[in-house]
């Protein structure tokens, strides 16, 4: 916590730059009870100082240096809007005095991991402290490492270089300089970090607290730089080898990125290291040793819903229906509101022997997100697998209205028609579909089906070409071939069943319908 000793100073501060009438009408007794409070926060009894704060707040609302206090108090108890209040008031009651700046800059900054706005927060109060305190070393290098952050290296550098030579020396301003030098194509970025590197005084957490300012720059050989530096002095922890694995799979080098995880994951293993390892190892194409690290994971929080749902994605990829399945329920058992994990739990259990029990997460989706055609399309393909043909049309008519509809409703529609033999109504629903999306294979198939129906078989040999020209592996387009074969009596019938057969042995057609729902997925 960022809130002790400091903090009491700060309030100290204040005091002597209050001036209200009130104020000085009970200058010694409000004295008794700053001091009170102080010594109360330096001997962390945070109860007793809470009430003799209160109590004081009740005699003194006026008093900068109490409310100031309370916000300490508030802060040290996690009470965050509490807290934030009674700074501000503190700031309004006293603004020229640096102390509750700082204070709320410091709140607003360990609040940044779960408030996306919160380092804006925390830079406009610094700002506002140097507007009246220029000065301010506090106020200098917290705004320099928020630029930082932000992706503002010549505001941050301008800021770096107010600051006396000393505090310039540092390692955690260099640090900050670094990162400004290297967002800013400085030729000098490399030197200046071998000096950091060297630094008598470097510690992990001058590092890794600036990182994250080195996501946007393209080179990064300089984050890489101070991170393998770290680790020749003895520096390498779980998390230093954690950041440097992530910055090698960040810019594609998965082989070096999983060497380096391999080593943190000896020193440390945890679930998110893990599923790290994981990712990386999708990424170079090891899903089955993805799986490996996955099944640890679960080992190690067997209630862990990411972990299940990330290991039933990737059965899905190999093909692993019925494992895919036993994840993804497992997931949606310990998270039954993740809209996520019902729309993929939807989408593998159209695949078992029964496709109507994908409908309630379909349904669950679509009551979680209304507003995504997604979800409706994906229903209305779940109630058309399960033979519900005018339940499904109504869905999919739904999704057809909205701007954002994807082809794929006017593919299931057009199946749909045909099923009815409604031949024309097919053929303008599936060339729809096929304007929306020129590459969608499904629909070629479905139109080549529907010219053979229609007696148009040369028409139906180029769609039905077209459709393994874009995925000569597609089930159904080759079904379709061969049917057309058939009813042609084409010499190259024999040689079509054939290839039917190879792709039976290997069950494409459950990888192909399966991963396309999900790849439309959020």
């Amino acid at each position: 916590m960022i809130f002790g000793r400091r903090a009491l100073v700060s309030a100290i501060v204040v005091i002597c730059g209050a001036t209200s009438v009130t104020l000085r009408a009970a200058q010694a007794p409000l004295d008794q009870t700053v001091q009170r409070v102080a010594q109360l926060l330096d001997a962390q009894d945070l109860k007793a100082a809470k009430t003799a704060a209160d109590e004081g707040l009740r005699a003194y609302p006026a008093s900068a240096a109490l409310h100031n206090f309370a916000g300490v108090i508030e802060a040290q108890q996690g009470a965050f809007a509490s807290a934030e209040s009674h700074f501000q008031t503190a700031i309004k009651l006293a603004p020229r005095s640096p102390g509750p700046y700082e204070n709320l800059g410091r709140l607003y900054q360990e609040r940044s991991a779960s408030d996306p706005l919160a380092r804006t927060k925390a830079l406009r109060t610094y700002e506002a402290l140097l507007a009246v305190d220029p000065a301010n070393f506090e106020g200098l290098y917290q705004s320099s490492l928020l630029n930082a952050l932000a992706g503002k290296f010549g505001q941050s550098r301008s800021l770096i270089a107010r600051l006396p030579a000393k505090m310039r020396a540092r390692p955690q301003t260099l640090a900050i300089l670094v990162a400004d030098l290297a967002g800013t194509a400085d030729a000098t970025a490399p030197s200046i970090a071998a000096k950091l590197a060297a630094h008598p005084d470097l510690t992990a957490a001058d590092v890794l607290g600036i990182l994250p300012a080195f996501d946007g720059i393209a080179d990064d050989g300089v984050a890489r730089q101070l991170l393998e530096a770290l680790e020749h002095r003895g520096m390498g922890t779980p998390d230093v080898l954690q950041a440097l694995g992530r910055l090698h799979a960040q810019h594609g080098r998965f082989a070096e990125s999983r060497a380096v995880l391999e080593r943190a994951a000896a020193g440390k293993v945890s679930v998110p290291l893990l599923m790290e390892l994981a990712h990386v190892a999708v990424k170079s194409g090891d899903r089955k040793g993805a799986l490996g690290y996955l099944a640890h994971a679960r080992s190690l929080e067997p209630n862990n819903a990411a972990v299940h749902f990330m290991f039933g994605i990737i059965c899905v990829e190999l093909n692993l229906v019925a494992e895919a399945y036993e994840s993804m329920k497992k997931a949606v058992a310990i998270e039954p509101q993740n809209p996520e994990m019902n729309y993929v739990m939807g989408a593998v259990s159209i695949h078992r022997h029964e496709p109507a029990e994908a409908i309630p997460y379909f349904e669950k989706y679509v009551a979680l997100r209304p507003q995504d055609s997604r979800g409706m399309f994906a229903l209305g393909a779940a109630r058309f697998y399960s033979g519900q043909f005018d339940e499904a049309r109504r869905d999919l008519q739904a999704v057809v209205t909205r701007k954002d509809s994807p082809a794929g409703a006017h593919y299931f529609l057009a199946r749909i028609a045909r099923q009815a033999n409604d031949l024309e109504t097919a053929r303008r629903e599936v060339n729809t579909a096929i304007a929306a999306n020129p590459d969608y294979a499904d629909a070629w198939a479905e139109l080549g089906l529907i010219q053979t129906r229609s007696s148009q078989y040369a028409d139906a040999e180029k769609s039905l070409a077209k459709a393994l020209a874009l995925d000569p592996n597609h089930y159904v387009a080759n079904v379709n071939l061969t049917a057309l074969y058939g009813r042609t009596r084409d010499p190259r019938r024999d040689a079509q069943v054939a290839r039917l057969k190879e792709l039976q042995e290997k069950r494409a057609t459950e990888a192909q319908e399966l991963l396309r729902i999900i790849q439309v997925a959020p």
